[in-house]
């Protein structure tokens, strides 16, 4: 993959690192003293110049007191920890870290594993957090999850860079260099809770029938961590959204309309429970689905509000294509809001990429209380029939919108009226143009299937390319 330069606001930032040693191991007859600067020297590469801390975790029951103090040496934090809890431990030091560091910092990853464990929390985070650069490391190098990241090492290559530049005689004056300007770090044991300045006290501990029974314990009474603090509340508008832009995008196959609702309360619906949390800005909304047998008193109950109404059988790609022009258009702050049952779990991942990169508030509605918590942060979530049994008045909303236009995504066509629009998706011409749009996604599908197998192929071996 393309590792990029640091950007200037980085450069000379504070870089955290957490340092996963099962699934990424120091290979056997390396010297761990060369570690950090192996480390550094790969930050050092991309400019990145600032200070940084390293915690090593892992089951350290059987490591060898020499190699656990030639870690120690350069200032890196040891640390005995149950394989099944890493993630979890690392997720609350992150927290703590942000906690105690403003932006601009950096946060490097060091594992096989634990980026993927961490992929649905972390990428929450990053989305409101924001300002927090995300590097990697990992046993086989290009990385596929959800995090957004600036660069991608391969671990063994990482060292191996490093072992040709970095001498003995430099790595011993290094480890000196680094004792004498900082207090030697601590060994830890997350599991008792035991700190030790020493290797000979930390091995002791690790020994101790105590200890023993309490890493047992820890390894038997795991659970799959609990992110419920996480689940989204509905709540208030922060100040910055309270007059600025909403966007609506509306799936009308998967959230339609009850029957017999009278299609001029959507909008007002809508825009009343924006309101109920404070959002009083402009808002803009966009109906999509397949309308071919859509009602024409319907269309023009929901034209007539100023609502969009866009006729497609793709219903999630083009809300990602408008959610991108529209970020172009808009900058921050603005709200986005999606009404849709189909946001987990394709879009979701794409959507949790730009947020990382770009936040803007989200507020979602679907048919269905989701049985897990979604990967994208947003501030509010309505039940789309909930929502819809507001009930307000429609008389205001209809007399001061003119009617807002039909489009047709297959086609690229344009419409003023309800007749023109019911007329054209009826018409030999807009069936013949749907038919040519299936021929071309299938032979689309056919590619992207091609493709990613070479994708993962690439990914197995260590090679992959992305762009951001």
């Amino acid at each position: 993959m393309f590792n990029y330069k640091a950007k200037p606001k980085y450069a000379n930032a504070k870089t955290a690192v957490w340092w996963d040693m099962n699934c990424c191991p120091v290979p056997e007859g390396y010297d761990a003293g060369r570690v950090r600067p192996s480390i550094e020297g790969a930050l050092k590469e991309l400019g990145y110049y600032g200070p940084v801390t390293i915690t090593a975790m892992g089951d350290l029951t059987e490591a060898h007191p020499h190699f656990l103090q030639r870690l120690s040496s350069t200032g890196i934090v040891v640390q005995h920890a149950v394989n099944a809890r890493l993630a979890t431990l690392v997720f609350n030091d992150l927290m703590e870290f942000k906690r105690n560091n403003l932006p601009p910092a950096t946060i490097m990853l060091i594992s096989g594993k634990l980026d993927g464990q961490l992929n649905f929390p972390l990428g929450r985070n990053q989305q409101i957090q924001s300002g927090y650069n995300l590097v990697l490391a990992s046993s086989s190098g290009g990385s596929l999850q959800r995090l957004h990241h600036t660069a991608d090492w391969r671990w063994k290559t990482l060292l191996e860079a490093a072992a040709d530049s970095v001498s003995q005689d430099t790595t011993t004056s290094y480890v000196l260099r680094k004792c004498s300007s900082s207090t030697l770090s601590s060994f830890v044991c997350r599991a008792c809770k035991f700190t030790g300045l020493s290797v000979a006290s930390f091995t002791s501990h690790l020994s101790t029938e105590e200890h023993k029974k309490t890493d047992k314990e820890e390894k038997k009474n795991f659970s799959v961590p609990d992110f419920s603090p996480f689940i989204t509340m509905n709540d208030q508008a922060a100040p910055e959204y309270v007059n600025s832009k909403t966007a609506v995008w509306w799936d009308m196959d998967t959230c339609p309309l009850p029957d017999g609702y009278d299609a001029r309360r959507v909008r007002p619906s809508i825009e009343g429970a924006l309101k109920d949390l404070g959002y009083y800005g402009p808002v803009t909304i966009s109906a999509m689905g397949n309308l071919e047998n859509a009602h024409p008193h319907v269309l023009q109950g929901l034209s007539s509000t100023g609502i969009l109404l866009q006729h497609t059988t793709r219903v999630r790609s083009y809300i990602y294509h408008d959610l991108r022009m529209f970020k172009v258009d808009n900058p921050p702050p603005a709200t986005i809001m999606l009404i849709s049952d189909q946001v987990e779990p394709v879009l979701s991942i794409f959507l949790s990429l730009d947020q990382q990169k770009s936040y803007y508030n989200l507020v979602l509605a679907r048919t269905f209380t989701p049985p897990s918590m979604s990967c994208l942060c947003h501030t509010a979530e309505w039940l789309w029939q909930t929502l819809l049994a507001r009930s307000p008045e429609t008389t205001s909303c209809v007399l001061r919108n003119s009617a807002s236009s039909f489009l047709c995504g297959s086609c690229n066509f344009t419409a003023l009226s309800v007749t023109d629009f019911s007329r054209h998706l009826s018409s030999e011409e807009h069936k013949k143009e749907v038919s040519s749009s299936l021929i071309s996604l299938l032979l689309a599908c056919i590619s992207l299937h091609f493709s990613l197998s070479k994708l993962f192929e690439s990914f197995s071996t260590g090679v992959f390319f992305y762009q951001v």
